[in-house]
């Protein structure tokens, strides 16, 4: 009777893990098409669950962060337009 118990109890386990796991990359998903960091998004998300998802729809990144994660993408801000450019592009 308790191996029952324990196999049901380590497959709701599993299940749990695997449902942060899946909120988590909708998060990080969601927050890096807005501008953010991923990482920021799948902590979120994985911590959360669907709540975090939610949250991470509705929220905007800090313009600090956006610009963060586009330099570590290797952009810059174009001197004509202030948009995001690759660093090597001509103007």
């Amino acid at each position: 009777m308790s191996t029952i118990s324990s196999n049901v109890h380590n497959l709701v386990i599993v299940v749990a893990y695997i449902g942060a796991l899946f909120s988590g990359y909708a998060g990080m998903t969601i927050w890096a098409r807005k501008g953010g960091k991923p990482g920021g998004g799948f902590l979120v998300g994985g911590l959360l669950g669907a709540l975090g998802v939610l949250i991470l729809a509705a929220a905007r990144p800090k313009q600090k962060e956006i610009d963060s994660a586009a330099r570590s993408a290797g952009l810059v801000r174009c001197p004509h337009c202030a948009e995001f450019i690759n660093h090597r592009a001509h103007v």
